[in-house]
């Protein structure tokens, strides 16, 4: 898939392992804001995280920078040059002690991708071709065009729940239930991946749905 970024750099972005998308998520851990006791309903205590606490926003903040950068060290290995990369441009960076890490990769976060707007829609891209994203089970959930009386199945609320699970449960559920072993499921280009979820998604939806017609 190609890009032509803000400066017009032609890029071609491939994929990455699947695996070593999930490692850097799990990885690094966004910080932990503090909390404070609040009184709920019956009397009772419940931690309550302080989402403007300065000390807190100073390490989120400080938290998505090593993030940004640490994107390009992820994506470096499919995202590459149409033409030749201008080296030379990365030496004046050098001389001036921004060009870090090898070539490629220091090319990529001073040069290609400098811009945050095109360093995201790169990443993005490469998501999308390499795992799971909301935009693949979009598509997948249009083209099975799945309705519960004429209203598509995934706009259906459903009641609230106590149990919680990341997107990485989810996936291996997903995986499990169209018969696919993990490596198998990792292996399949990102819009399948997203695909299978989406059936899952719908499959489980129109299920709770049945049963409450009983």
């Amino acid at each position: 898939m190609e890009y032509i970024t803000t400066d017009g750099t032609r890029l071609e972005v491939g994929r990455v392992p699947r695996e070593k998308i999930d490692n850097f998520i799990a990885s690094r851990p966004p910080p932990e804001p503090p909390t404070k006791e609040v009184e709920v309903f019956g009397g009772d205590k419940e931690a309550m995280p302080i989402l403007d606490d300065p000390g807190y926003l100073a390490d989120m903040q400080r938290y998505y920078i090593a993030f940004g950068h640490d994107q390009v060290n992820l994506i470096a290995d499919a995202v590459r040059g149409a033409s030749d990369e201008p080296l030379a441009e990365l030496e004046e960076l050098r001389e001036i002690g921004l060009g870090d890490g090898d070539e490629h990769t220091a090319w990529l976060r001073h040069i290609a991708l400098g811009r945050d707007a095109d360093l995201g829609n790169v990443v993005e891209l490469v998501l999308y071709q390499s795992t799971v994203t909301e935009q693949g089970i979009a598509e997948a959930a249009r083209t099975f065009a799945v309705t519960w009386m004429d209203k598509p199945v995934l706009s259906l609320g459903l009641p609230g729940s106590p149990g919680r699970y990341g997107a990485a449960f989810e996936a291996r559920k997903a995986a499990q239930f169209s018969q696919y072993s993990w490596p198998e499921f990792a292996a399949l280009p990102g819009p399948e991946q997203s695909a299978v979820v989406a059936f899952y998604r719908l499959s489980t939806r129109l299920e709770w749905l049945a049963n409450q017609q009983r």
